[in-house]
């Protein structure tokens, strides 16, 4: 699809640690006052895209319908800020034992992504590009609390059969990427793997390191052969673990979260251009509760902390605009992304 050129030079600068005109900005909404303000009466997703372009946005791996009531979709409740599985992949270690998933069908798969892909690129285009997300090998899929108990027990009772688990995962993550890489639909994606809360990991690193991150490399090694930048987005403070995503070709982090201690100035002194930095204006003690002037200073914070010479991109420290945030806030946030150069 095509992308406004500008827009398009100014990823390629920053995620090449080259000066672009203005640091880009990579986010994702989920605000319905947003989608209000600047697409009133519009169906979402289309005024999701529309919002994007009013505020400026260049790059999005996609925005949420903002949770005004809660509603169920399948096996899905969205509520509040946060969506759960009310049907867990796991009920027991015999389930997890027993699986056996059929192998990947990578012409179907094929298939699925490029038309997915195409739609949402015409959607957000040619003002905003199109940054996909891969993940959902590793911990992720735990994001319920009974699959999450079961993954637990797994690790102190059967570890082999929640490596098979893993490993077939991995595989169609992989696969996934290799589909990216082939058809180049993007310069830099962003690989979703939570391993952290906001006080530290929630496994050792030594257990990360020995079943983690092989995995991990496994599954990014297609883009990194074709040149596509990695960024690897974990909520939580993973800086006890970044030398070893580094040993492994991550070529930057997401969200950077302030709120979890995460200090965006310490991770560019200690990795300089190692590492692009896709973060982090506060998101639950600025974005939500502070005023437009205290969202104005922190997004100054972030610029000045990540440095002038590329190898950063503007986001909020949750990943998304979140929908307790205040519209007066959002304005502030874009707009004082916009003057500081």
């Amino acid at each position: 699809m095509h992308i406004d050129p500008a827009v398009v030079e100014r990823i390629s600068r920053a995620i090449n640690f080259e000066q672009p005109d203005r640091v880009p900005v990579w986010e994702s909404l989920q605000n319905q006052s947003a989608y209000d303000h600047f697409a009133p009466g519009v169906p979402f997703p289309r005024c999701a895209a529309i919002a994007c372009e009013k505020l400026g946005i260049d790059a999005t791996y996609g925005c949420m319908q903002a949770v005004v009531d809660e509603r169920t979709d399948g096996n899905i409740v969205h509520a509040a800020q946060t969506a759960w599985c009310t049907a867990p992949a796991f009920a027991s270690l015999d389930d997890l034992r027993s699986y056996d998933p059929p192998g990947v069908n990578e012409r179907e798969l094929e298939e699925q992504m490029l038309a997915g892909h195409d739609a949402i690129s015409e959607l957000y285009a040619p003002h905003t590009m199109y940054l996909p997300q891969n993940g959902g090998w590793g911990f992720l899929p735990g994001y319920d609390s009974q699959t999450f108990m079961v993954m637990a027990t797994a690790l102190a009772e059967d570890l082999p059969a929640l490596e098979r688990f893993w490993d077939h995962n991995a595989e169609r993550a992989a696969a996934r990427n290799a589909i990216t890489a082939r058809h180049r639909l993007a310069p830099v994606i962003q690989c979703c793997e939570d391993v952290a809360c906001k006080t530290g990991l929630m496994v050792s690193p030594d257990l990360l390191r020995e079943h983690f991150f092989p995995r991990f490399k496994h599954v990014i090694a297609p883009l990194a052969e074709a040149g596509i930048k990695v960024i690897w987005h974990s909520d939580g403070n993973i800086a006890d673990v970044l030398d070893d995503a580094v040993e492994i070709g991550i070529d930057g982090i997401n969200p950077v979260d302030p709120s979890a201690g995460m200090d965006l100035g310490a991770v560019r002194r200690r990795y300089g251009n190692k590492l692009i930095l896709v973060g982090n204006v506060g998101t639950s003690h600025v974005l939500s509760r502070g005023t437009p002037d205290e969202v104005r200073a922190d997004v100054r914070r972030c610029l000045r902390e990540a440095g002038p010479n590329g190898g950063h991109l503007l986001q909020s420290g949750d990943g998304q605009v979140m929908p307790d945030v205040p519209l007066e806030n959002i304005l502030a946030y874009f707009d004082e992304a916009y003057r500081a150069r």
